[in-house]
């Protein structure tokens, strides 16, 4: 069966990945920090699985990236596409 991805899922996955690289860490860091496998932050990151407001706050907490990224890419993407 074939995973739909939902456009804002999406987005906030490919910002964790960047975020991720960004700061060096792995998709098990991040898994290690949340609790859950590498293959949900691959899921996560491709926007097949939607990451819940408390764990995206976490992410931002532990690794001190700024929780307004999120909402700026969104607004830009949507900007650029008009």
């Amino acid at each position: 069966m074939k995973q739909v991805r939902n456009k804002s899922n999406y987005l906030i996955g490919w910002n964790i990945k960047r975020l991720r690289k960004q700061s060096k860490l792995t998709q098990s860091n991040l898994g290690d920090q949340l609790g859950v496998t590498f293959q949900q932050i691959q899921k996560i990151e491709k926007g097949i699985n939607r990451v819940f407001a408390h764990q995206l706050l976490h992410l931002c907490k532990e690794n001190q990236w700024d929780i307004n990224e999120f909402m700026a890419l969104e607004s830009s993407i949507e900007a650029h596409n008009s």
